[in-house]
Order: C-alpha cells, then sequence, then structure tokens
C-alpha cells in the first residue's frame, strides 16, 4: 500500500497544480506529457524512549495521456520506470522479476487511469488499468486504500484562478492537506508562469516552487519540501518530503544525486591558464580521431546503464556533441532482446590523460525484467553521431555602475556588479536552445576569487541547503549557471570564451558497447581509466601539503635520528635502484644481527609505488628498530648518481609498450625493479603505473616477463607521451659513517 500512495501521490501533484485564470488548463484529446519523479521522505518517530528514523526513496518516469477532454477530462498514466526503497530493505522496482512482488507488479506494469473534474479540480474514478488486479486489492484492503485515497484526493485543490501578474497572490483553503496556503506568481513570461505556494503552522509547513505553461496550463515542473506529523501503527514523530517533477525531455540524469547536494563549495583563485590558439582549438576533428575504435564499453549502476565511448583526441577542445541512436541489445547467440532504455543524460570530457570521453546514461524501462535481460547482453550496437564543436571569445567590459549583457546566437551573458561588494561581479549565462555555453575560461580573471553556483532558491529558513538547490532547480526553465567573480581591482576587460557547434558535416559511426571487464582486458582499447605509478602524484590535488625533496647526489644524503633510539635512511626511488645500504659493523642485539631494512609507509597501497624510500635500522628479525648504549658502522654504496634520458621510441598504442624496444631489459626482474629503471610519462610528465588485474596484491613482485602480452607487450594504465630510461653517471658514491646510541637513563 505505501508504495501504490507514493505514486498517486505524484499524480496528484500534478493534478493539483493544473489552471489559472489567464493559464486556463485546456487539456486536449491525445495530449501526451513525461516527467521523471524522484522523491524522498524521512520519517522521525519516537519508539522505546528512543529516537528512530526511517528514509525512503521513490524514482519513476511516468506518461499522461489525455484519453477524454472536457469537464470531466479522463487521463491515463504510465509508469515507465519505478524504483521505491523504505529503508530497510524492501521495495519494488520495475527491473526486478515480477515474482519479487507480484501483487504490485501486476498493478504498476500496467498503469492507472483517472477521472479529473475541471471545475473543481476534484480527482474521480481513480483505478489500475488491471482489473482484476486492483479489484483483488480493493477486496482484500478496501478501507485502508479508501482512507488513504481520500485523504489524498482531499488534500489536492484545483487552483480555478492564478492572475497572469507577477506578485499577484491567491489564498488557497487547502493544499496537500496544508490549511490557509498561500500562492504568490513570481514570474511570468510569454511561455510559462512561475508561482510558489506556502504554508506554515505550528505543526505542518510546506514551501514548494510550480511552473506552469501559459498556453495550455499543463504543469512543466516542480518542487515541493513539506514537513508535516506523522501517526502509524502506535508511532508518532514527523514526515518530511522532498519531490522534485520535471519534464523528462530535460535529460538532467540522475535526479537522487541533485536532490541530495548540499555541498557549498568556497571560492577559488582563477589561476592563469595554458596559452590557448584557437586556430589549433578549432580545427576540425577527422573521423579517425573521433572514431578511433570500433567499440564502447557498458557499465550499470543503480539501474542507470552508461554507455562510453572513448575518442582519440586530447589537448584544449571545444566539446562536440556525442549522441547514440538505434540502440539494440544482443545477446551471445545474436538474438535481438526486448531491452528498453531511456536517456536520460549525455555529456562529454577529457580525463586525466587529457583525452575525451563522451557517456550517454540511460535508465532499463519497462517491466519485462529489464535487470535479467541485460545480464544475458554480450553487446549493443547503435549508430554513433557527432557533431564538431568550436570555442568563440567574446570581450566584456565590466561596469560597477550597472549589468553588463552580451548575446551570442541564442546565448545571453549578463555580467552585473553585486550592490556594496566593490570589485565583485556575477555572471549569469541561459540559451534555451542548449546549444551554446561558457567553456569555464576567462582571460583577465587571473588572480580574481571566482565560484560556480548552481541555480538556489532563498525561500523561508527552515529549508536545507539541499532543498534549496533542489527547488532552484525545478524554479529554472533550463541550467543557468552563475560565476561569481571578486576582483583585486576593478577589471578592465574580460575575454569569455564560448563553446558552440561548428559547421563540420557531422561524422557517423557503427560501433558495439560490450562490458566493461571484457573492455579493460582487450588491448586492443585505451584505459578506461589512468593510474599514476605513485601514490602522491595520484591523489597531490586532494593534498595541499609541500612534496618533500630529496637532494640528487647521494653523496650528500645523511641519516636522521628516530626518536633518539633508532636511525634511518630516505632515499629516492631512483637512488634506491642505484644504492645499497649495509651495516659494516654492529653487535649482535638479542641473539640477531642488524640489518637495513626498507619500510613500507602506512599509506601505501598495492596499486601503487611510492617516491622515496624508506630504510631503517633494524635486528635481523625485523622487531626490534631501538638500540641502547651501542655504535653501528654503516655504508652507502651507489653505482654513481642516477639521471633520467628519454627514449626516441613512441608506442603506436600508448598503452602498449614493446619491451624490445626497451634497451638493457632484464624480463626476469620483477615489475617493481623494472619501474624503477624505466618511466612512462604522461602528458603532464607523471609517471603512468602498469596495467593491473584483480588479483594485484603481489603484482610489483611479479616476474616482468609473468606479466607481457604474448612475452612481449607490456601494458600500462594510461596513455604513454614519452619513455624514460635510467642511467647512472658521475663517479662511484662510496660513504660510511657510525651511529651512536645513546644508554636509556
Amino acid at each position: 500500500m505505501k508504495y501504490l500512495v507514493s505514486v498517486v501521490t505524484c499524480f496528484l501533484l500534478s493534478a493539483c497544480s493544473f489552471g489559472d485564470a489567464d493559464v486556463e488548463f485546456k487539456p486536449q484529446k491525445g495530449d501526451e506529457r513525461a516527467y521523471q519523479v524522484y522523491s524522498t521522505a524521512l520519517i522521525s518517530v519516537e519508539a522505546g524512549g528512543r529516537s528512530e528514523t526511517v528514509n525512503t526513496t521513490s524514482h519513476q518516469l511516468l506518461r499522461y495521456k489525455v484519453l477524454e477532454a472536457g469537464k470531466n477530462s479522463r487521463f491515463e498514466v504510465r509508469v515507465d520506470y519505478m524504483k521505491m526503497r523504505d529503508g530497510q530493505g524492501s521495495g519494488v522496482s520495475s527491473g526486478e522479476r515480477a515474482e519479487r512482488n507480484p501483487e504490485m507488479h501486476a498493478i504498476f506494469s500496467q498503469g492507472f487511469e483517472f477521472t479529473l473534474n475541471l471545475d473543481d479540480g476534484t480527482v474521480k474514478e481513480f483505478s489500475a488499468l488491471n482489473k482484476p488486479a486492483w479489484q483483488a486489492m480493493l477486496a482484500e484492503r478496501g478501507l485502508e486504500l479508501e482512507q488513504e485515497l481520500k485523504k489524498l484526493f482531499s488534500s489536492s485543490v484545483f487552483i480555478n484562478a492564478i492572475p497572469a501578474k507577477e506578485g499577484a497572490v491567491v489564498m488557497l483553503p487547502a493544499y496537500q492537506g496544508h490549511a490557509n496556503s498561500k500562492l504568490t506568481v513570481l514570474k511570468v513570461t510569454d511561455t510559462h508562469v512561475l508561482a510558489q505556494v506556502e504554508s506554515e503552522g505550528e505543526q505542518a509547513k510546506i514551501y514548494g516552487q510550480l511552473m506552469l505553461e501559459r498556453d495550455r496550463g499543463w504543469l512543466v515542473q516542480m518542487g515541493l519540501v513539506a514537513e508535516v506529523p506523522f501517526e502509524r501503527y502506535g508511532f508518532k514523530g514527523t514526515m518530511r518530503s522532498n519531490v522534485i517533477m520535471v519534464p523528462k525531455e530535460r535529460e538532467l540524469g540522475d535526479l537522487s544525486q541533485r536532490v541530495a547536494f548540499d555541498y557549498d563549495f568556497p571560492p577559488g583563485e582563477y589561476e592563469k591558464q595554458p596559452e590557448l590558439s584557437l586556430e589549433e582549438a578549432n580545427k576540425p576533428l577527422s573521423q579517425e580521431a573521433v572514431f578511433a575504435y570500433d567499440a564502447g564499453y557498458f557499465d550499470l549502476y543503480d539501474d542507470q546503464l552508461s554507455l562510453t565511448y572513448q575518442h582519440d583526441f586530447s589537448g584544449l577542445k571545444a566539446s562536440g556533441e556525442f549522441r547514440l541512436t538505434d540502440i539494440t541489445a544482443y545477446s551471445a547467440d545474436g538474438s535481438v532482446l526486448p531491452l528498453q532504455l531511456d536517456k536520460i543524460y549525455r555529456f562529454n570530457f577529457a580525463e586525466k590523460d587529457g583525452f575525451y570521453k563522451s557517456v550517454e546514461q540511460h535508465l532499463l524501462v519497462g517491466w519485462n525484467e529489464p535487470s535479467e535481460l541485460l545480464s544475458q547482453v554480450v553487446e549493443f550496437r547503435a549508430k554513433a553521431h557527432y557533431q564538431g564543436a568550436k570555442l568563440v571569445k567574446l570581450a566584456l567590459t565590466p561596469d560597477p555602475n550597472k549589468t553588463v549583457s552580451l548575446q551570442y546566437k541564442d546565448l545571453q551573458l549578463e555580467f552585473a556588479p553585486i550592490p556594496d561588494k566593490p570589485f565583485s561581479y556575477v555572471l549569469t549565462s541561459r540559451d534555451p536552445t542548449h546549444k551554446s555555453w561558457l567553456a569555464g575560461r576567462f582571460d583577465g580573471a587571473e588572480g580574481a576569487m571566482m565560484k560556480y553556483q548552481s541555480p538556489s532558491v532563498e525561500g523561508p529558513a527552515w529549508l536545507t541547503a539541499a532543498e534549496r538547490n533542489m527547488l532552484g532547480l525545478a524554479a529554472s526553465m533550463q541550467f543557468e549557471p552563475t560565476t561569481f567573480f571578486s576582483f583585486p581591482a576593478e577589471p578592465p576587460k574580460l575575454t569569455i570564451y564560448v563553446n558552440t557547434p561548428d559547421e563540420s558535416r557531422e561524422l557517423t559511426k557503427n560501433v558495439r558497447f560490450i562490458p566493461m571487464m571484457d573492455y579493460m582486458k582487450n588491448v586492443a582499447y585505451p584505459p578506461v581509466d589512468q593510474r599514476t605509478l605513485y601514490r602522491d602524484d595520484m591523489y597531490a590535488s586532494y593534498n595541499e601539503a609541500p612534496q618533500e625533496t630529496l637532494v640528487a647526489d647521494p653523496a650528500l644524503l645523511e641519516p636522521q635520528m628516530v626518536a633518539k633510539y633508532g636511525v634511518s635512511l630516505q632515499l629516492s626511488t631512483e637512488q634506491a635502484a642505484v644504492c645499497s645500504l649495509t651495516v659494516v659493523d654492529a653487535p649482535q642485539v638479542d641473539g640477531h644481527s642488524l640489518q637495513w631494512t626498507q619500510i613500507k609507509s602506512e599509506n601505501s597501497m598495492a596499486e601503487h609505488l611510492e617516491k622515496t624510500v624508506l630504510y631503517q635500522l633494524t635486528s635481523a628479525d625485523g622487531i626490534r628498530r631501538n638500540f641502547y648504549d651501542i655504535k653501528v658502522s654503516s655504508a652507502l654504496s651507489c653505482s654513481g648518481t642516477p639521471e633520467w634520458h628519454e627514449l626516441a621510441y613512441q608506442p603506436k598504442q600508448g598503452w602498449l609498450i614493446d619491451t624490445t624496444q626497451l634497451p638493457e631489459l632484464d624480463t626476469t626482474q620483477t615489475v617493481g625493479e623494472v619501474m624503477r629503471h624505466y618511466r612512462f610519462l604522461n602528458a603532464q610528465n607523471i609517471p603512468l603505473a602498469p596495467f593491473m588485474p584483480e588479483d594485484r596484491d603481489d603484482f610489483y613482485q611479479r616476474p616482468l616477463q609473468q606479466v607481457l602480452h604474448q612475452n612481449r607487450w607490456f601494458e600500462l594504465q594510461g596513455r604513454v607521451q614519452a619513455i624514460e630510461y635510467l642511467k647512472v653517471s658521475g663517479e662511484p658514491v662510496n660513504k660510511q659513517w657510525v651511529t651512536t646510541f645513546p644508554a636509556l637513563p
């Protein structure tokens, strides 16, 4: 029952929003609207003297169709996708087997119908299209069902008149169960009306924003936050719910992430950017660069299927449009599987290695057990399209006294000074066609503090940051990013770069998408992500502490005392490759000789090496590291000073190295030893890690010949731009010293 009520609530949210005086709801037979709906409810109750909370979520794709128009208009609602969870492990999903919840599957899979009286806004004759299943549910839970529906239906009010005038106020006797609700018209355009509804009582409060089509009165989108008393099964508490409903064609991606987003990024300094040549950046891409490979890969996360294609171009480029058509799923025997997909998002971006990827995200829709069907898919086939783009630069002269506007095609830009904040501005961009957008480069803003801000709604003080972001999304017809600038002085000029389609012909290719794990195991395809050899490089952007630099000349290395009774020596990984540490003279301690032992970092990870190698004096069994009242003589011996030299060899495929081209390579050495003598650098001059299988714990200890493909090819986790080989120069280094450990006091 709770699942049915959740969906019915979504129906009513749209039904009760129909109509106004100038925006009268006028459905016509055959009208259709499709929405993506996401809602959460946090229920907090007192139980046995302690507080408990339950968090429920609901995600649907809904289609409304007008079957009959008139005073009593009849609607059909199809639920193409549904996933509900009650926070305690149970729920219902369109992707699961019908046996998991046969009653709900039988009802939701066929949809619902209801009649709406346009005069008073009441909903009548609500039922499921599966009449036998509906009647069986009524017979089993009739009283409960009638009470729930009566409560929901009586709480919705048809708004007979909304003046199409900004600032107009309409008092509602009840809205979603809240008495004395107030609706205020916030904005009126030629196409839409934006309004807010609010009510705040002693025990319950509600706030929402909704947008209506001006000509026909259909709900376009809405966001709603409510907090109401909760009482059921002897438990009392409160329920706080969030609902967002947007047109499916907006393709906003995972709404659960947008609803939960509440982090407010602090401003950061805009740094000087690399030199940009528009001529180079806007060179048309070739078919070979855009579609270099016959396949991409797919993976599934929480019912969202991502189809990813990796391109073979990199650098400062405009972001073109990638899209897929005629997507078809195939099984191992080559037969077509009836798997239905519904696109909710698409994007492309440059990976860490600078090469571009394009991604389409789809929901698995339909009630024919799509999750089971997906497990049979060996590949998707599709036609891929790529429309090139170009970067255009626009010059803007800030004015501290007024807003400066610019327009390029359908893209509108406004650069407005912030009152009472000298040298501070906000840049707003909007393009109703979604074809042009800001590229994120602002010449002339170097040294300014900058912050990207998503649309947000002020609203009452009791709203959370995440709720304000959700309402801001519902209040804007399109994503309108705003950028805040705080300059150190009044800027004379700002150059803004715009990403927009170019005039090149569309490129197409028939491509396959195979499972991600199969793709990763095939050396014909580039790595799906980049991994650096050293952990410090992988997480450098998260670590603001200065990186320690060791002297290059091993003759200048000095041991360091550790807590008075220990001693250590730290070498760079290059020095460790050509140097050795030995104990020349020392007494035995507890029957054990002493030695220099390599100490692993507490933060060491199996897939990374450390940039430095730490040695510490220990007993031979590794237990003792502190020593008292003894003298120890040690020696450091190095064949010379290590230096890196670049090789002329350039691999044809950047991630696949022909080991026959590497000088003085000994394939019986361990992978770790080889990685200390050769560096495989990416475009940012950072050493790359080797590609590792799932079982990677001892990978660096394995002989190189054991991990080669066809006894020749060494695979890396990234694309190589240069290869360097460690050579030794200068005279050998032989250095000795004596460490005196004090006695215990």
